[in-house]
């Protein structure tokens, strides 16, 4: 089932909303392309595009976080770099399973449920919990 973006997502920044609303499209694609692994080449393409832009958005987040002179900019960063670690344990499981002669399409198909029930967790939980707490720096005027 796929996850839609709901106001109560927004922090309050376009480029960080943005960003967000982007990872929930690439989150979207990954549950498609997982439920449907015929050509797993699109799994391949779908997960490196979902990694790739989760590492883009962390490095913005971060440049926003450091302009704002946002306090807990450290445990945001080390959450960042879980996360991307996480993706990275995924794929490497996604791809092990295709590979595996007795797991292949099959076996991604009989895992797609957990994983993007995974990815949506991972979203939201970051986005609800530790981003919305960048939200009050962004009624403030930007620290030069």
């Amino acid at each position: 089932m796929p996850i839609f973006w709901r106001p109560q997502f927004r922090i309050g920044h376009d480029d960080i909303d943005a960003d967000h609303r982007y990872l929930i499209l690439l989150i979207n694609t990954v549950e498609l392309v997982l439920r449907f692994p015929d050509d797993p080449r699109n799994v391949d393409l779908a997960l490196a595009e979902l990694r790739r832009y989760a590492e883009y958005h962390f490095e913005r987040e971060e440049r926003i976080q450091i302009a704002y002179g946002y306090l807990h900019l450290d445990q945001h960063k080390r959450e960042h770099r879980a996360l991307l670690a996480e993706i990275d344990v995924l794929a490497q499981r996604i791809h092990a399973t295709l590979e595996d002669p007795d797991g292949g399409v099959e076996g991604v198909k009989a895992q797609s449920g957990e994983i993007t029930a995974f990815l949506r967790k991972w979203l939201v939980d970051h986005v609800m919990k530790a981003d919305m707490q960048l939200a009050p720096l962004f009624r403030k005027p930007v620290v030069r």
